[in-house]
């Protein structure tokens, strides 16, 4: 399942597989209102959405209790 975020510097919806997530957490720049997400590839991303929101909604999409 692919979960819509929103990237925090461009404004374009980002599309990420939750399998592929390695890390999050806060933007240090801006914590309670954009998260890094790490990808498996390295990659990281800046999203719209505090840390814990981001992962309530990719643990939903998993099926995995919060």
């Amino acid at each position: 399942m692919i979960v819509e975020f929103t990237d925090s510097v461009a404004g374009v919806p980002v599309y990420i597989n939750p399998v592929y997530v390695v890390t999050l957490r806060p933007d240090p720049s801006d914590p309670l209102h954009v998260t890094l997400v790490k990808l498996r590839d390295g990659e990281t991303l800046r999203v719209r959405g505090d840390h814990t929101e981001v992962a309530n909604k990719l643990s939903e999409t998993l099926g995995v209790a919060s």
